[in-house]
C-alpha cells in the first residue's frame, strides 16, 4: 500500500522508531496521526509534520486503548494501523519485581490486541486496510535476562500471525516488523540493557539508527509485506541459522548470572 495521501496512525510517536517513523512516513506523503501519552512532545513532532494530528492516551490499559481508538476513528477510518508503542526493561524472572511483567505485556502486546479489536472492524467492513505489528527480533531469540520484554514481543509476533489468519479474505493485510538492535533512547530510558544485549548479535549488522530502520518498515509497509526482519542480515541470520544453534549463540555471548 503506497502511502501518500493514506491516513496512518503510529502509536508511541513521541520518540524512537516511533517518530522516525512519523517522520518517513509524513516524508512520503501520508497523513500522519501521531498517538503517545504525552500531548505536549507529539505537538512539537506534529508542528513538522505537515497535515498530522495528535491523539494523546494512555495504552497501557483497555479502557485507555478504547478512547484513543475511539478519537482515531471520529477522524475516520484509518489506511493503516502502526503497533509501534513498547515497553519494558530487560530482566530475568527472578529479577522482575512483582506486577511489572504485566506492565510489559500490557504494552506492546495486550495494546495492540486491543487497538487491533476496536479499529479493525471498521477496516473489514471497508474492505481494506493495513495492521502492522513492530515486534523486536528478540521475538525469534531466547536472550538470557530478558525474559518479560522477550515474552511480550514473542507474543506480538503471534498476534501479527494469527490476525492474518483471522482477517484472510477480507482484503485486510497484515505486516510483522522486527528490527534488531536500533541505537534510539531505549537505552538510555533503560540503564543496563545495552550490556545485556548478547555480542553475538553483531553478526546482525551492529546497531541501526531509527532513521534507518524507519525507512526500512516503510518500504515494508509499502510492499504490503508479511514479516520484515531487519536489517537485511539480521533476517539472514535468522532465516538460515538453526533455532538451537542461535539460542546457544544468544547464551553464550549474553547475560550470565553472577
Amino acid at each position: 500500500m503506497r502511502v501518500e495521501g493514506k491516513r496512518v496512525v503510529v502509536t508511541g510517536a513521541s520518540s524512537g522508531i516511533g517518530a522516525a517513523l512519523a517522520r518517513e512516513l509524513a516524508g512520503r506523503g501520508a497523513a500522519v496521526v501521531l498517538v503517545a501519552r504525552g500531548r505536549e512532545a507529539l505537538e512539537a513532532l506534529a508542528a513538522d509534520l505537515p497535515g498530522s494530528t495528535v491523539v494523546a492516551g494512555d495504552l497501557s490499559s483497555a479502557e485507555g486503548c478504547s478512547r484513543v481508538a475511539a478519537e482515531v476513528l471520529a477522524g475516520g477510518v484509518p489506511d493503516v494501523l502502526v503497533n509501534n508503542a513498547g515497553a519494558g526493561r530487560w530482566l530475568a524472572v527472578d529479577e522482575t519485581a512483582e506486577g511489572e511483567a504485566t506492565a510489559m505485556m500490557a504494552v506492546p502486546y495486550l495494546a495492540a490486541f486491543e487497538l487491533t479489536r476496536a479499529i479493525s472492524p471498521a477496516m473489514v467492513e471497508r474492505g481494506s486496510g493495513q495492521l502492522v505489528y513492530m515486534t523486536s527480533v528478540a521475538a525469534y531469540l531466547h536472550i538470557p535476562g530478558a525474559a518479560g520484554y522477550s515474552a511480550a514481543r514473542w507474543a506480538v509476533r503471534a498476534l501479527a500471525g494469527l490476525v492474518r489468519a483471522d482477517l484472510r479474505g477480507t482484503g485486510v493485510g497484515v505486516t510483522l516488523l522486527a528490527p534488531a538492535e536500533v541505537d534510539s533512547p531505549y537505552f538510555e530510558h533503560n540503564p543496563g540493557t545495552r550490556e545485556r544485549v548478547p555480542r553475538a548479535t553483531a553478526l546482525m549488522g551492529g546497531a541501526s539508527t531509527t532513521a534507518s530502520i524507519a525507512r526500512q518498515c516503510t518500504d515494508a509497509i509499502e510492499a504490503d509485506r508479511r514479516t520484515a526482519i531487519l536489517p537485511r542480515q539480521a533476517a539472514l541470520v535468522v532465516r538460515t541459522t538453526p533455532g538451537p544453534l542461535i539460542d546457544r549463540l544468544a547464551a553464550w555471548t549474553g547475560w550470565k548470572r553472577r
